[in-house]
């Protein structure tokens, strides 16, 4: 079902969420514009966004925006 959402016409599909869910769709190869904020702050321990992926994905920074000491950073996937 996820590789035929791909496939559909319509508008681009905003997905809000979980490591969990990021890293299912990372990994079926799906997601093509990253909006990742960078919050400063220091964590022992959480889940972790960007573990046990099979393949490197090359990115492509096309934005940054800082505020209220909040960096938010927009990436593309480089096309190969």
């Amino acid at each position: 079902m996820v590789k035929r959402l791909k496939n559909e016409i319509g508008k681009d599909i905003w997905i809000c969420g979980g490591a969990k869910i990021v890293r299912q769709l990372m990994r079926a190869d799906l997601i093509d514009r990253y909006y990742i904020n960078v919050i400063p702050t220091i964590l022992g321990t959480g889940i972790h966004l960007f573990d046990m992926l099979e393949k490197e994905i090359k990115l492509k920074l096309i934005q940054t925006k800082s505020y209220n000491g909040i960096t938010d950073l927009v990436y593309e996937r480089r096309q190969l």
